[in-house]
């Protein structure tokens, strides 16, 4: 199955960009059957009696997600969750929104500059999938994969507005909780924005390329891997063995900014939270306990 490539950028549900097209919400933590195990630890201070739980998200799921309880007790015990970015306060703020989304515009040119000879194909995909409209021309491809990201995950039953750091958000407001943004959206934003644009291209051409329903069962094998907290297969699932040579530098850069980068932030902030005896629940994207060096990792360094 030819889907090394793409996964990765499925995987970028991680990022907020995947909200561009998806905001809008509504409660989650319904019934259903068997509740989920996503990626869940605990990390205690035993000198400060500092606690901190952190819950590996996805942002997208299916309708009917249901959590083990002890993830809901974990967010009464704190006074604090902290998230990549407060979706619900995102929802009521447009202006930050559009102002973010102009990081992803083409700097010069349009996205068929950018990619090529092969904007025809890709384009002519977009349509078949009934994707396209002529105003993304002026965006960058990371925004079309994005949309594309956007409608396999739809196509598979899973939506942004059942994704996990909304569910934790609504539940934390009800119950009074101060909200903590690890990064806003523009900081998001600016970070897809500097992604190579050869970088961006190949991911993009690539989905084009690789049979669709081939990508669907690899996204369903990421959600699988994320519901049963299997942190083994999202590390299999961030190999890079599949990026050509001459895009190796630019794949790495890419990884330092979307993953080492930003835990390094994550998990500095954290440490202070446990030596400040503080209480706090952290949900952010399960790839950060994945991509090494992961969070865990940086905390016990």
């Amino acid at each position: 199955m030819k889907c090394g490539k793409i996964i990765k950028k499925i995987a970028l549900v991680t990022a907020a960009i995947f909200c561009i097209f998806t905001l809008g919400g509504c409660e989650s933590f319904t019934e259903q059957s068997e509740p989920l195990t996503p990626p869940f630890f605990t990390i205690r201070n035993d000198e400060t009696g500092g606690v901190v739980y952190m819950l590996g998200t996805m942002h997208v799921a299916e309708n009917g997600v249901q959590y083990p309880e002890e993830i809901y007790e974990a967010i009464d015990e704190c006074e604090t969750v902290a998230v990549e970015v407060d979706l619900i306060a995102l929802d009521k703020n447009q202006d930050a929104v559009n102002e973010a989304m102009t990081l992803l515009e083409c700097k010069t040119g349009t996205t068929a500059d950018i990619l090529g000879e092969d904007y025809g194909k890709i384009k002519a995909f977009f349509l078949e999938k009934g994707l396209y409209n002529m105003a993304y021309d002026r965006y960058l491809p990371t925004v079309w994969s994005s949309m594309l990201s956007n409608k396999m995950a739809s196509d598979c039953g899973y939506y942004a507005e059942n994704g996990t750091d909304r569910a934790v958000i609504q539940y934390a407001m009800k119950k009074n909780k101060n909200i903590f943004e690890f990064e806003s959206i523009y900081e998001q934003y600016k970070m897809n924005s500097e992604e190579s644009p050869a970088l961006q291209a190949f991911v993009l051409k690539d989905a084009a390329e690789t049979d669709y329903d081939d990508q669907l069962s690899a996204m369903r094998e990421l959600y699988k891997a994320w519901s049963e907290g299997d942190i083994s297969a999202l590390e299999k699932m961030l190999e890079s063995d599949s990026i050509p040579e001459e895009l190796s530098d630019d794949y790495a850069d890419y990884y330092a900014a979307m993953y080492t980068d930003r835990q390094e932030k994550m998990a500095e902030k954290i440490s202070e939270w446990l030596e400040n005896g503080e209480k706090v629940f952290v949900a952010v994207g399960a790839m950060h306990f994945a991509a090494a060096p992961d969070i865990l990792d940086l905390l016990e360094e």
